[in-house]
């Protein structure tokens, strides 16, 4: 009943759901722990491990003597180490590299206006295009819209369905899930042996179900099969991919020589396995769980768009620049993510979430670089300073949960989660710096390091780089989004992990590289969650996905590359007459492309900073101000918390004709019940003069802006300002004008609310408010203006019919008949003869009742009418509101009542006399 149920579900949701490419999943990783090269085992000296100081540069504000910044990893960068590993991994050049990781950003924007559309299913990169897949006229109309706008690179296609093998449980281990290679079916192993594996059931010559998403496959796969041997449910090239292959843990180790006060170097750790070994537990593909309702294959059997391959174990790599190595609590080793800010703008590094150990790690310290792996490890494993400390990490679900929820409620399925953790509490001496790591030079990371300035989706076909402490950098393409399950920490038989990530069987890592960056172009991708097994036939690598970490952690920003400002117009130095513009650059180099939304601050020494925007050219300027002589500047981009190093500028300001000052408030011709300020903008120093409807100065401040209130009452009707700018040594500006008109505020009705419902006879017989002392207020119902008003009005010509208001209180009558139904009220006030806005409103009169008079049969009534009664509702419609239709329906009913008491009273008697 259970499976029918979800069947039909399935089937429902496959025809209306959209597949959402971008939801994509990741497994963790582990850290490194190698054995001593001597093979004993001890710790190294204290000396060996003595702190030196950080190759990371700190910014200019910091007070570090150095006086770099994140601003200039650029200088003396050579690119020899990027092109040469972009080269040999991928083929191409750092501007070819770079210009597909803008193609991948511009992939991410599209699939965020695509993925809500009927018919869409998912999005890729292959070839050069940006191509999706789906049917459907809106899809086809927004696709032309974004080509429109931007490169024609979009192109749509249909999805293609599965070819699926006779037994989808054959595809030879080593061959990516994108080509599988159909194989004979495995002979199955005698019954109870490890590798046994049952035969596939024939499978239905048309599948009747469509898997329509990631989430949907895998929650009900959770449901259906379990969790055992599940390592990953993507979309790759049209079609989902189910992938098992044993119960996956992590992989840890020790570093051959640890810092002195660590543990010493042991064997095996948990979850690696000895050559010639099998994994205990581990469930061939096909294989199920003894509670499970079903095996893979049937499973897989059941759609037309799934397949079911057999992959190697993932083995989590728990092991600063993003994929600089540290140490934890010297005992593993993992790399270090992304540098970004707290909430308060504190620092902090970004790496996997389970690192921390289910939140039990606590200190965090800097590998030295030339110790590690991707360093050459010319010298024994050392720590040069403190990092920081763990704060927030999720491995799996909210809490470190499993698959199946927390150990107390394991009727939980489908918690599927994330691999992020936070190293806080950072050194001041430490500067995180944007940018990932090529490992060229283990004296000088920076110089080989790539820069960050945002953060993208991962897609398939997009190509990226990784960066780690154990196998260095790496480049490769996304190959499949999905969800990716591993072994969690406690070492239970259910304690699975689920993350969103995606995969590359072409980017190569190992133990140690967990926490790395992934980068493509300029943007961060995800951070190293996995890999393959040592001495695995296949290889591939597993990041998390970082714009989905980034949702569990509110506040979080990502630090941003940003360069120098610099001046362009006048050059450092030159000549700028007051009032002319102070023109600069922000370079995007050696990234692409400038971070989103950056500011230059500029700072003048006796005044607050002030920010300017960049724009997308990386453009940025401000106005020279109106004082003559050396004006002496510094100029910083800033991003959120991100921020560049400072550039000290100056430039001579001298005299000539300063330009008009803009009125800003209020608008050209705007009309207006109220004024208490005249604003605008002009030339910093100067000092702005008024005349017209309102007069006085105001100071122009350094942010250019300028404010005069304006107190006390003015004139109604039209009125006009006037200004220019003044300064020392300059010539006065042209002037400007602004025209506008004041109005008087509506009245007000105080005794009628709009959409009020009165009875027949209870009209107010007359409309009050309240206005302008000295206002004549003019009253129209249904469009006629109402002749009598109620107040003396002294200082009204007698014919006029308007009512003054005094002591500001105004009232007219209404008529004293007012017909039932609906009735509309426009009221103004005029002053110095300007009319005010309407105060419109409507009030319901409810009809009268109807009056039904019933007479006995024996009091004459000859004349053939009902004895029930009669009806005529124009019998009183000439009643005014007086309550007399009140009186007479009372006095009628009591006089009928006395009447018929009278006639009981007299029956009884006579009956009495009878007897």
């Amino acid at each position: 009943m259970v499976r029918n149920s979800l069947r039909r579900t399935l089937a429902l949701g496959a025809a209306a759901a959209l597949f959402l490419g971008a939801t994509l999943g990741a497994l963790p990783a582990s850290a490194e722990t190698e054995p001593n090269s001597d093979g004993s085992g001890t710790t190294a000296s204290a000396a060996t491990f003595a702190p030196t100081t950080t190759d990371a540069p700190a910014p200019v504000e910091s007070g570090d003597p150095s006086g770099t910044s994140p601003g200039e990893l650029s200088a003396g960068i050579s690119a020899d180490g990027l092109q040469e590993a972009i080269l040999r991994d991928l083929g191409m050049t750092p501007e070819e590299f770079a210009a597909a990781g803008e193609q991948g950003k511009r992939a991410a924007d599209a699939a965020a206006s695509l993925r809500d559309l009927p018919g869409f299913v998912g999005i890729s990169i292959k070839d050069g295009k940006i191509v999706v897949e789906g049917s459907g006229r809106e899809l086809q109309a927004r696709i032309a819209e974004l080509n429109d706008q931007g490169p024609d690179e979009i192109v749509l296609v249909d999805p293609p369905v599965a070819s699926k093998p006779a037994d989808p449980e054959t595809s030879p281990a080593g061959d990516p899930p994108s080509s599988p290679q159909p194989t004979p079916a495995p002979s199955p192993s005698p019954e109870g042996g490890p590798d046994a594996a049952p035969p596939a059931p024939p499978q239905e010559a048309e599948s009747a179900l469509m898997a329509a998403s990631i989430d949907q496959l895998y929650q009900a796969y959770v449901q259906e099969v379990g969790t055992s041997g599940l390592q990953s449910v993507a979309f790759s090239d049209g079609h989902f991919v189910i992938r098992t292959g044993g119960s996956n843990s992590p992989e840890s180790s020790k570093p051959a020589r640890v810092p002195s006060g660590g543990p010493a170097a042991r064997g095996p750790a948990a979850g690696e396995i000895p050559a010639g070994e099998s994994r205990a537990g581990e469930a061939a593909i096909g294989e199920t769980d003894s509670a499970a309702k079903m095996s893979p294959s049937e499973f897989v059997a059941k759609y037309a768009n799934v397949k079911l391959e057999e992959g190697e174990p993932i083995a989590p790599e728990d092991d600063f620049f993003g994929g600089q190595g540290y140490f934890i609590d010297r005992d593993t080793v993992c790399s270090a993510g992304f540098s970004a800010f707290s909430a308060s703008g504190e620092p902090l590094v970004l790496t996997a979430g389970h690192c921390a150990n289910d939140g039990t790690a606590q200190l965090a310290e800097v590998a030295l670089p030339a110790s590690e792996p991707a360093g050459g490890a010319s010298v024994p494993p050392g720590i040069t300073e403190k990092l920081g400390t763990f704060g927030f990490s999720q491995f799996g679900g909210p809490n470190n949960s499993w698959i199946t929820g927390n150990p107390e409620n394991p009727d939980t399925m489908g918690n599927i989660g994330t691999d992020i953790a936070v190293i806080e509490s950072v050194p001041a001496a430490l500067k995180p710096q944007p940018a990932a790591t090529q490992w060229g030079d283990p004296s000088d990371l920076g110089a080989s390091s790539v820069q960050i300035v945002g953060s993208t989706q991962p897609f398939q076909g997009q190509h990226v780089c990784r960066s780690g402490r154990t196998s260095g950098w790496s480049c490769g393409t996304v190959d499949e989004v999905g969800i990716y399950v591993m072994g969690g920490h406690s070492g239970h038989t259910d304690d699975f992990r689920a993350v969103r990530g995606f995969l590359s069987f072409s980017v190569q890592s190992s133990g140690g590289d967990s926490g790395g960056p992934w980068i493509s172009g300029n943007f961060a991708v995800g951070t190293h969650t996995a890999g393959d097994s040592p001495g695995s036939a296949q290889n591939f690598a597993v990041a998390t996905t970082l714009n989905d970490a980034m949702t569990r952690l509110p506040g979080v920003q990502l630090e941003v590359f940003l360069s120098k400002p610099v001046l362009t117009s006048p050059a450092d130095g030159g000549p700028v007459a007051g009032g002319g513009s102070i023109t600069g650059r922000v370079d995007a180099a050696p990234a692409t492309s400038l971070a989103a939304n950056s500011k230059v601050r500029i700072s003048v020494p006796g005044q607050d900073p002030f920010e300017v925007p960049v724009d997308m050219d990386g453009t940025w300027r401000f106005t020279a101000p109106a004082t003559l002589g050396q004006l002496n500047f510094t100029a910083q981009t800033v991003n959120g918390f991100s921020s560049s190093g400072a550039a000290a500028l100056n430039v001579v300001v001298e005299s000539g004709t300063l330009p008009a000052p803009v009125i800003d408030g209020p608008s050209e011709n705007a009309v207006l019940t109220s004024i208490d300020e005249i604003r605008g903008s002009g030339t910093p120093g100067a000092t702005v003069e008024l005349s017209g409807a309102v007069g006085g100065s105001a100071p122009v401040s350094w942010t250019g802006q300028w404010v005069f209130p304006v107190e006390g009452e003015t004139d109604f009707g039209p009125a006009a300002v006037t200004a220019h700018q003044r300064a020392t040594g300059m010539q006065d500006s042209p002037p400007v004008t602004r025209n506008f008109t004041l109005v008087p505020p509506a009245p007000t009705v105080t005794n009628v609310q709009d959409g009020q419902h009165f009875a027949w006879d209870a009209v107010p017989p007359e409309l009050t408010g309240t206005g302008l002392d000295g206002a004549l207020v003019s009253v129209e119902l249904d469009g006629v203006r109402l002749e009598s008003a109620v107040a003396a009005k002294p200082a009204v010509d007698a014919r006029d019919s308007r009512a003054a208001v005094v002591n500001g209180v105004w009232s007219v009558s209404l008529p004293e008949t007012v017909t039932a139904g609906a009735h509309t009220l426009a009221v103004t006030q005029s002053m110095e003869g300007v009319a005010s806005a309407e105060a419109a409103l409507t009030f319901i009169v409810d009809p009268k009742p109807s009056v039904t008079a019933v007479l006995p049969a024996d009091l004459g009534d000859t004349s053939g009418a009902s004895r029930a009664g009669s009806t005529n509702p124009a019998s009183s419609d000439w009643l005014a509101r007086t309550g007399a239709y009140g009186i007479w329906l009372v006095t009628g009913i009591g006089g009928s009542v006395l009447l018929l008491g009278s006639i009981a009273l007299l029956t009884v008697r006579r009956r009495r006399a009878r007897r």
